[in-house]
């Protein structure tokens, strides 16, 4: 899923992602969510605005979707009477849109949500059509007014069915008996350490399980939620507990422990997350993809991986009340789950307790909040189940209550609700069966926010990071060629193929960002032939065959390869490997046909070359899991994070090409991302002609800039103000 907020501004440097996506929605207090200032269900929040420049801010769409139905925002005489101007004058333009696209494998490969967008003025986009393909970012209209003030309605919801497939369940809290989903892992990591869990002081052996001679400082007396962060290089350790008094708020356990058990390796990474690859090297020398795993979610993900021995430990050092200790969270005692579980020790809470059908929100679970004094706190984190608000044939059901009034509301009198309902009704639209039923309903803001961390791409968000067009240096004769890139949908296209395996490596190898999603694609995009192959062509004519590319990121050379098959826990004789590698580096040393002659790298040559290590290095071309998850490994090895993780600094590059100039977009950041897969020798020869198809490479980097980030893309004066690639090259049909 890839989502952004319905305005689009630059980020400060300092903002952080959640901070930035609330700083684009300011929220009216009194139409917040799930409540309003009367208490009333309300499905949405208010987001306040005001245009006080000549071009108004227009609204975006949050992601891509088709236009369910939509109504042109009334003339301003309308706006100004009755039954529009009920409060003040309000403005009945909407849209809604509904977004089909995937959050992991599984059930979780296809859901489906909507998004509200009401009290629009002046106009809406002309591509604002019943049925139209709206893509994220794309203008939907200008925010209006709502009771005289600056405003608009802005609502997201699902249907049970995709509630579960969106957060796992519909009970209020977390079964904390299981782990949590495998289908779908993203984002932080928690642990729930039941009490009596054991802290220990020192680890003299950070890969052994065994804990007959340490030192224990602390058993737990009450249940202990540690939330695990990986962020830029570092990782961030939170340690939370229940309150005392309240059954569900949960406070913070000391300090934030960033990268309090990072130990420096020999190479060029720093800090604990871009160590990761070293550190399952060392911990975990019999499986270290395995041991990897259990370094990232706390658990093996992977079914066809095991964890060698199989009670490997995770120690690290986590926060109990009063100071810090280490414990084993591989232990089965301590259950694992990530942000795709929603934690209700972060504040998430299923509400499904109001069972009417009336307005009011009469649930216990939210009445016992207000009651404590807790529910503003944790309010935005609620996902409420109850009637959509936008039908005027249930009007009545749910509004005739305020007839006989509550304890906060007086009765209304029959002209006064008539009055009322007037207004509603012209505001309101046909939801069609959403309107039928109840509907799980989630802060706006927070809904964004959670799932900007989840990086599954959808089939046809991956497909838009192909361009149209890729740029090759066809040699002195003919030098640039702009060529078209054609793309085969279907199940047999390798896109299609690998759509899942590609997303678990990345959630796997921590390539999550969208920057860091840019760099990786903007290689593998172009190093597959636009996804099209999963080795080099001609392999059998290269003289470093058959150790030649393969793979998402063309794994090459003996030496690459035998450190995958170390990944992987594969044993293979020491010696065929060394003497391959020595005559790896030989032919290279040579030129011209001579890497030809006496050329001693075929299998025939390596008799005591293991067939299963054969077998291993031919399904990085041939086994989908395996073509994915060997580039995630070369990712990591390198570590190619700490470079995407840099700041990108666009800029326009223009080409010759035939008879007319192209255009494509490059940064020192992209730059030293593709050297590292490469050509690492050049990484800090900024743009040097000696890597191959670089500006090829630009041409996917510039479309992953556009579809996953909000970066804009500078223009001809160098002004960063362009939403997409110039020279056509977002594949999108409508």
């Amino acid at each position: 899923m890839i989502i952004s907020p319905p305005f689009i501004r630059e980020q400060n440097a300092s903002d952080s992602d959640y901070a930035w996506v609330n700083s684009m929605l300011p929220i009216d207090a009194r139409r917040s969510f799930p409540l309003n200032a009367h208490g009333s269900w309300h499905g949405g929040v208010h987001v306040t605005h005001t245009d006080a420049t000549s071009r108004p801010e227009m609204l975006r769409a949050i992601a891509d979707g088709v236009v369910v139905s939509f109504r042109k925002p009334s003339a301003l005489e309308k706006r100004d009477a009755f039954p529009l101007n009920y409060n003040g004058k309000t403005d009945d333009g909407y849209v809604l849109l509904k977004h089909e696209t995937a959050i992991g494998s599984g059930d979780s490969g296809s859901i489906v949500f909507y998004s509200l967008y009401m009290h629009l003025q002046n106009r809406l986009d002309p591509a604002i059509v019943e049925g139209a393909k709206i893509w994220r970012k794309d203008v939907i209209g200008q925010s209006g007014m709502v009771d005289g003030a600056n405003a608009f309605h802005f609502q997201v919801f699902c249907d049970d069915e995709n509630m579960m497939k969106l957060t796992g369940r519909t009970t209020p809290g977390l079964n904390i008996a299981a782990d949590g989903r495998t289908d779908t892992v993203y984002g932080d990591i928690h642990f729930y350490l039941p009490a009596g869990t054991v802290f220990y002081d020192q680890i003299p052996d950070m890969a052994s399980p065994n804990v007959s001679q340490l030192k224990v400082v602390y058993i737990s007396t009450e249940p202990l939620y540690v939330s695990m962060t990986f962020e830029k290089g570092s990782c961030t350790m939170v340690t939370r507990r229940k309150n005392a008094t309240y059954d569900f708020v949960y406070d913070k356990v000391g300090d934030p422990l960033v990268d309090t058990d990072y130990v420096k390796h020999s190479g060029n990474s720093e800090g604990y997350e871009y160590s990761l690859y070293r550190t399952a090297l060392h911990l975990y020398p019999q499986n270290p993809s395995a041991g990897f795993e259990l370094l990232r979610f706390g658990r093996v993900i992977s079914t066809d991986t095991t964890l060698t021995p199989v009670n490997a430990p995770l120690w690290r050092t986590v926060s109990f009340p009063g100071g810090t200790g280490m414990v084993n969270l591989a232990v089965p005692e301590i259950k694992k789950f990530s942000d795709a579980d929603f934690p209700h020790w972060t504040g998430w809470w299923m509400v499904d307790d109001d069972t009417d059908n009336n307005s009011q929100c009469n649930s216990l679970f939210v009445k016992s909040l207000q009651k404590d004094g807790h529910f503003s706190a944790i309010s935005s984190r609620l996902v409420c189940r109850f009637p959509l608000e936008w039908n005027a044939a249930t009007f009545d059901q749910r509004y005739s209550w305020l007839k006989s009034g509550n304890d906060d509301i007086p009765a209304m009198q029959d002209a006064d609700y008539e009055k009322i309902k007037t207004h509603a009704s012209a505001l309101c639209f046909d939801p069609g069966a959403l309107g039928s039923g109840h509907l799980w309903h989630f802060h706006p803001a927070e809904f964004i926010s959670h799932f900007r961390k989840c990086g599954w791409l959808s089939k046809q968000e991956l497909k838009q990071l192909v361009p149209m067009h890729g740029i090759r240096n066809a040699g002195k004769a003919k030098g640039m060629v702009w060529e078209s890139i054609p793309y085969h949908d279907g199940e047999k296209n390798l896109a299609e193929r690998i759509n899942v395996p590609l997303n678990q490596a990345m959630q796997k190898y921590l390539i999550t960002t969208p920057l860091r999603v840019a760099c990786f694609l903007g290689n593998a995009i172009q190093e597959t032939q636009w996804l099209t192959r999963t080795e080099e062509g001609g392999s059998t004519q290269l003289w470093y065959y058959p150790w030649h590319g393969r793979g998402l990121l063309q794994l090459t050379n003996p030496r690459n390869y035998f450190r995958y098959f170390t990944f992987c826990g594969k044993s293979y004789p020491e010696k065929v490997s060394q003497d391959l590698i020595t005559e790896y580096i030989r032919l290279s040393r040579l030129s011209g046909e001579q890497r030809h002659k006496g050329n001693k790298l075929a299998d025939t040559d390596h008799p005591a070359l293991p067939v299963n290590v054969i077998e291993l290095r031919d399904t990085v071309a041939s086994s989908d899991e395996t073509v994915a998850d060997s580039a995630g490994f070369y990712w990591s090895m390198n570590p190619m994070a700490s470079y995407a993780d840099e700041e990108h600094t666009l800029e326009r590059c223009i080409v010759s090409a035939g008879m007319r100039t192209r255009i494509y977009y490059r940064s020192p950041a992209f730059w030293k991302a593709c050297a590292t897969v490469n050509l690492p020798g050049k990484r800090d020869d900024l743009y040097s002609t000696a890597l191959n198809g670089f500006e090829a490479r630009c041409c996917v980097y510039g479309n992953a800039i556009s579809v996953l980030t909000e970066m804009k893309l500078p223009a001809e004066n160098q002004k960063t103000v362009n939403d997409q690639p110039e020279s056509g090259q977002l594949r999108r049909a409508k």
